[in-house]
């Protein structure tokens, strides 16, 4: 659990930095340049759309792990529009929470008691 939380810091690290570099470069309007990437090239197209639909299928589950609540619901949203700068900071959150069970942190209010 300790290399996966180190892997998940050093992500959320590496993504801030392109986050910040990126607003300076192209400024804040990222649906702007996302949505021209979707319409101008076909690989980023594929590789956009791709994660976009990764982004749905985790926020799919952050919702079910919450137990479809508003709480749940909130956080879904969040991985979406954040991505990795709000998930992986909550998987490391969830991580400490499960007590270092794997079954804690992919089932959340499922897991057995």
């Amino acid at each position: 659990m300790k290399v996966f939380r180190l892997l998940l810091l050093a992500a959320w690290i590496w993504i801030i930095y392109l986050t910040v570099h990126a607003v300076m470069v192209l400024g804040p309007n990222w649906p702007a340049v996302a949505v021209q990437d979707l319409l101008g090239h076909a690989w980023r197209a594929q590789f956009n759309t791709d994660f976009i639909f990764h982004l749905l299928l985790l926020a799919t589950w952050v919702c079910w792990r919450e137990g479809v609540n508003l709480k749940g619901v909130i956080f879904g949203v969040l991985s979406v529009v954040g991505g990795g700068l709000f998930s992986f900071p909550y998987l490391i959150v969830e991580s400490y929470r499960a007590n270092d069970s794997i079954a804690g942190l992919l089932l959340g209010r499922h897991a057995p008691k």
